[in-house]
């Protein structure tokens, strides 16, 4: 059986889609780009994928293990090579692996994003082509009894577009994700969020790494009032800004983010 699914090696998104598999003992047996074959098996495995460098996978190969080696993945930047494990053994199911270098994780995602982005845009224009080909066709011979087809491909192409643009989506939130963990922004565009403080007596502490996660902070101004300006340069959602500022302020102490597109509040003066 081959799935498609358009998810970034490695990631725990994919391992939790895989392990859905396992229970239901559709056990994984080859990965070609965003194809996943199965097979059905009579136990339930547990599986498992790590980031292996070149010389440890021909290591890997030598020697017996409880776990078995169930598919590859080479990925080029950086040179490594994605191994995904499983076991049906009930005490090694319960075995903890770490995700590895996040540094890693993060560059294997913009490769694999850049491709599957690569594929949704392929399959867009060739919708397109198609679309506006047939359409022709069917002015050309006269035969206006296809439109209601040709309407009912077009609402199917619809749909698949808003699965391609939620597909999307899900990919730039987990390399947003990596991004903070690893505070790697190089090549991103980062929107620049309006934060509002309100009832500081001092200026934010943005150094300390909870706040220095989120972006690049820069301090704007503030009035006598005790209402500090920040602009930030972040991937973070305004509840998520809000959530990390939480522990630096007091509780009588207001917080307001507006987006890049925003404006500053009523009465604001420095």
């Amino acid at each position: 059986m081959w799935r498609h699914r358009f998810l970034i090696k490695g990631s725990e998104q994919e391992l939790a889609w895989l392990n859905a598999q396992a229970h239901r003992r559709y056990l994984l047996t080859a990965i070609r780009g965003n194809w996943y074959q199965f097979k059905k098996v009579a136990t339930r495995y547990r599986i498992f994928s790590e980031y292996v460098p070149q010389a440890v996978v021909a290591d890997l190969n030598k020697h017996n293990s409880a776990f078995k080696v169930l598919a590859k993945v080479q990925v080029q930047e950086p040179d490594i090579q994605i191994v995904y494990t499983g076991s049906d053994q009930p005490a090694l199911q319960q075995t903890t692996v770490t995700s590895g270098n996040p540094k890693v994780r993060l560059q294997v995602a913009l490769h694999l994003r850049d491709q599957a982005m690569n594929t949704i845009n392929v399959s867009l224009y060739a919708g397109v082509f198609v679309w506006g080909l047939f359409l022709i066709l069917i002015f050309r011979q006269g035969n206006t009894d296809l439109i209601g087809v040709w309407i009912l491909f077009l609402l199917i192409g619809i749909l698949a577009v808003l699965g391609l643009y939620r597909t999307a989506n899900n990919l730039q939130k987990q390399i947003s994700q990596l991004r903070r963990d690893t505070e790697q922004y190089d090549g991103a565009w980062l929107p620049t969020m309006h934060v509002f403080v309100k009832g500081l007596s001092a200026e934010l502490d943005t150094e300390v790494p909870t706040l220095k996660s989120l972006g690049r902070w820069t301090l704007v101004g503030h009035s006598k009032q005790g209402l500090y300006w920040y602009d930030l340069q972040t991937l973070a959602t305004t509840s998520e800004i809000k959530q990390a500022l939480q522990p630096f302020v007091s509780t009588d102490t207001s917080v307001d983010v507006l987006s890049w597109l925003g404006l500053a509040p009523v009465g604001w003066f420095v």
